[in-house]
């Protein structure tokens, strides 16, 4: 496995688009959550004082709600780290570098397990991100309240991991089955509009909770909105707690049918 991410290494340390995206992907999550926290101090500059919008919108981005708060501002770029994954994928049947790699030696698997360790290691990678922009703007935000640690919470940033890996394998998956970045990452730009659609029509006006359960959706509902948390009542927040095993369960059946579509793409049709 080294020598094969060695090998991947190699194709994209002098490609620009890399690491033109990876560093937008670096700069868009501590940026949106900089963008909320600016917004919230500029609307309400004494809101310390302000019982009114304490009691409104509580306290988002200091400890224990700034990984809640982060964790949901990050999820809104998740596009980014999408077209990187898209980008590189469809890159190797661009340049036929997938063809090559089994004509070097590679098996079909072993091309397809590296590709997935690339998925982890960005995802991985973002909810570092996301870590430590909690941790920044907690730390900045307010003292830690007594009693309670720092990592009270941090919960959310293990939600946005399976939330990421989520995303991540729709947007590998539909690069194995299009072969072209454009038109790879315009179905899944209107896939998730698509999803959101239909969630909001039949979820909120038809009061169909199956559609809660959508590839998209169910991992979304991990990571509720931070922000009006004291309009959310004890009833609902207790169902969103009771529920959390099951968007867990559903979002890793996903992530099984995205591994064997994916696989039995890539691994049985023509390179």
């Amino acid at each position: 496995m080294l020598n094969t991410l060695r090998v991947e290494w190699m194709k994209v340390k002098n490609y620009r688009a890399f690491w033109i995206l990876l560093a937008v992907t670096v700069l868009s999550i501590p940026g949106v959550n900089f963008m909320f926290y600016d917004l919230f101090d500029n609307s309400f500059p004494k809101m310390k004082g302000n019982k009114m919008a304490m009691n409104i919108f509580g306290t988002p981005f200091g400890f224990p709600d700034v990984w809640q708060t982060t964790s949901w501002n990050a999820s809104l770029v998740f596009l980014v780290p999408a077209i990187l994954i898209i980008t590189l994928t469809t890159n190797e049947f661009t340049y036929k570098t997938h063809r090559q790699n089994v004509i070097d030696g590679w098996s079909r698997s072993q091309f397809f397990r590296v590709k997935l360790v690339e998925i982890l290691l960005l995802s991985l990678f973002t909810t570092l991100l996301v870590v430590l922009t909690a941790l920044c703007f907690g730390t900045f935000g307010n003292k830690v309240p007594e009693g309670q640690s720092i990592w009270q919470g941090s919960r959310f940033a293990a939600f946005y991991f399976v939330q990421m890996i989520s995303y991540s394998m729709i947007a590998f998956m539909l690069a194995l089955f299009i072969k072209r970045a454009g038109l790879a990452m315009g179905i899944f730009f209107i896939y998730m509009i698509v999803e959101s659609i239909i969630v909001g029509y039949f979820g909120n006006h038809r009061k169909i909770e199956a559609v809660n359960y959508l590839p998209e959706e169910v991992t979304d509902r991990l990571i509720p909105q931070p922000y009006l948390k004291a309009i959310f009542t004890q009833q609902r927040v207790s169902y969103w707690e009771s529920h959390i095993p099951i968007y867990l369960a559903v979002a890793a059946v996903y992530l099984l049918l995205y591994y064997f579509g994916a696989s039995r793409r890539f691994l049985r049709t023509d390179l």
